[in-house]
């Protein structure tokens, strides 16, 4: 029996790689001779960088950055061997898990220290990037990084804006001076799964806000603050326009647009990025690898998972195939009817009510043990 293995990681719990060993050897304990293909994977957010070494050669490198609030953080990004290429995840410096419950406000929160990020890596000579967006904590459209890049937003006074969510609307003028000239030598790839457009209904501060901690009142302010923005971003680039509407213009709170408007970045899904430096397709499509059963995981497992995230997207994949899939999750969304997909896909909760959430989040790799055990003995 050929099992492919190749979960996201569950987020602030287990990673990718961790799920892998642990079903891994529940599994070879039920079946010794079974034929296990391990491939971690991620979408752009937590865990990115440790799925892309496991596949490629390269190094870690920790850096003092700002996280959201501006205090101290120790971040890591990754540089390639390959083309001196820089991996970094937005989440390593301005994500919402290093953030206490009462720090959580997308109206003062700052992208700073992933500019911080991407500036140490061209210090370093790095001049080809991939910027992961998962998990950001903020709603500054990206003003943060390009401050800690060089660019000055003046506000009517011509005083320099401490960039944020606030004060997105007091921009008058934006300074390009001094903004960093190893940019334009760059080449940069951002990989995520969030199709979202920069404003609107659909847009970055309306859908992700309020998990960032937006109330009603901050979801208006910063909506406003994020269209004056891209107005005044369109006056200094007049083919940038469309933008606002670019497919992940919106993802970690405008970061997208950013990236792509000032520093000519190009969206690439985070799931199909990784799965070309872990050759998933190969593995799936080979005679000799092709598996008779493929495992897959995540934190939660709902109707978002099946819209163009990885758990979607390998589905999908599967399901070309015909090959049956399982999927394992911390927890199975309300707003997910399993009669509704495909008959090849399979779902199983470690969290078996509401109440159990934490117990599951603190205890997931003896519940993952516990259900891949309980999984095989049904093969």
């Amino acid at each position: 029996m050929k099992i492919l293995i190749a979960p996201d990681s569950f987020k602030g719990s287990l990673t990718a790689i961790e799920f892998c060993r642990i079903a891994a050897e529940q599994i070879q304990s039920f079946i010794p001779d079974a034929k296990l293909d391990l491939i971690p994977l991620a979408d752009g957010g937590e865990g990115t960088i440790e799925v892309i070494l496991a596949n490629t050669p390269g190094k870690t490198i920790a850096v003092s950055v700002q996280n959201p609030v501006g205090k101290a953080v120790n971040a890591r990004y990754a540089i390639l061997a390959a083309r001196q290429t820089a991996v970094i995840e937005m989440a390593q410096a301005s994500g919402l898990p290093l953030l206490a419950a009462n720090e959580q406000n997308p109206m003062m929160t700052s992208s700073y220290g992933t500019g911080e990020l991407i500036r140490h890596a061209l210090d370093q000579g790095c001049r080809h990037f991939i910027i992961g967006l998962g998990g950001s904590a903020t709603n500054d459209g990206g003003t943060g990084m390009l401050q800690a890049l060089g660019i000055k937003f003046l506000d009517a006074r011509q005083q320099t804006i401490q960039a944020c969510g606030q004060t997105l609307n007091n921009i008058v003028n934006i300074d390009l001076t001094d903004f960093d000239p190893r940019i334009q030598e760059s080449e940069i790839i951002i990989a995520g799964d969030v199709s979202n457009p920069l404003c609107g209904e659909l847009g970055a501060t309306y859908v992700y806000g309020p998990q960032k901690g937006a109330d009603q009142k901050m979801l208006a302010e910063l909506e406003t603050g994020m269209s004056h923005f891209a107005e005044k971003t369109s006056a200094l680039f007049t083919t940038n326009t469309s933008l606002m509407d670019a497919c992940g213009a919106g993802a970690a709170g405008g970061m997208g647009y950013a990236l792509m408007a000032y520093c000519r970045a190009t969206m690439k899904s985070g799931f199909e990025l990784i799965a070309e430096f872990s050759r998933l397709d190969e593995m799936i499509t080979s005679h000799d690898s092709r598996p008779d059963l493929i495992i897959t995981g995540e934190g939660r497992f709902d109707s978002q998972s099946l819209q163009g995230k990885l758990v979607g997207q390998l589905s999908e994949k599967a399901d070309k195939h015909n090959i049956p899939l399982i999927v394992i999750c911390g927890h199975i969304g309300d707003d997910i009817d399993m009669n509704k997909i495909s008959p090849n896909i399979s779902a199983f909760s470690l969290c078996q009510s509401p109440s159990n959430l934490d117990y599951s989040i603190n205890h997931s790799a003896k519940l993952l043990k516990k259900l891949v055990s309980d999984l095989v003995r049904s093969f």
